[in-house]
């Protein structure tokens, strides 16, 4: 199972998020690889290929995490890049409000999950939303200065509760990757 671990985005966020994508999409006409609305998740741990009877200790980690916080808001407030905006190779919407307490919650997820078993990220964590992935044949060089264009022209705030967590399953077709979520953890 490939899994991983994220924070869904609610329904009315994520048309807010996909507005943002549509005015990206007619503004960066490159062969860049889009992630559709409903896609759209915040991740906080990354599992890669999972047993299955590795599943009740994911749960128990994501459900020791969870027990530790309240509900919070967060806000996608500006467009960026990695590795930056000189070389745009993955867009996405960036944080803020918060992004401490995120950012907390992240490293006690994966702390919990380290005492399981999993190993940990050897970088630090970012809090952003993925939208767009170059491509092979994209022209990075056109990109990075029409991208850097659109930010400065492009000013949004979008509000985020995050209230819980879920694990979920990708499964990756051609058409592009389906998601399943398999558990979910409220917050307190």
């Amino acid at each position: 199972m490939r899994l991983f671990i994220a924070i869904p985005i609610e329904n009315r966020t994520q048309e807010l998020l996909r507005d943002q994508i549509e005015l990206a999409q007619a503004a960066l006409d490159f062969d860049l690889k889009w992630v559709s609305g409903e896609n759209l998740h915040l991740t906080l741990k990354f599992l890669g290929d999972t047993e299955e009877n590795k599943l009740s200790d994911i749960k128990e980690s994501m459900e020791n995490t969870c027990s530790s916080y309240n509900d919070f808001n967060v806000y996608y407030n500006h467009f960026s890049a990695f590795p930056s905006t000189d070389y745009p190779k993955v867009l996405f919407f960036g944080l803020k409000n918060n992004k401490n307490t995120l950012i907390d919650l992240q490293n006690e997820l994966e702390n919990n999950l380290f005492d399981k078993g999993f190993e940990k990220e050897d970088r630090d964590y970012t809090p952003h939303l993925t939208f767009a992935r170059t491509r092979k044949k994209t022209d990075m060089r056109q990109l990075k200065y029409d991208y850097q264009e659109f930010i400065e022209e492009n000013k949004f705030r979008i509000l985020q509760k995050v209230n819980k967590i879920s694990l979920i399953e990708s499964q990756l077709y051609k058409s592009g990757p389906v998601y399943e979520e398999l558990y979910t953890v409220k917050l307190n």
